[in-house]
């Protein structure tokens, strides 16, 4: 997981996780990013604590929030 640390971006100070591509496995772009999450970084995160933002044309992808406590996790 990369900290997005230009204050003039527009999601300064979120969290951005691993990139990935869905997969035939995947039913969308959602079980696309968990799926890639835990593989990269072994956080389990149910689809109930997702929060779609919007798609970001420029790079033709879906952006998701998760509000995250890493306790949880251990």
């Amino acid at each position: 997981m990369s900290i997005r640390t230009d204050r003039k971006k527009k999601i300064y100070g979120l969290y951005q996780s691993p990139e990935g591509e869905v997969e035939p496995t995947d039913g969308n772009s959602l079980e696309a990013a968990l799926r890639k999450l835990r593989e990269e970084t072994a956080l389990k995160i149910h689809y109930l604590r997702v929060k779609w933002i919007g798609n970001d044309e420029k790079f033709d992808c879906d952006i998701y929030a998760i509000k995250l406590d890493i306790r949880e996790n251990l």
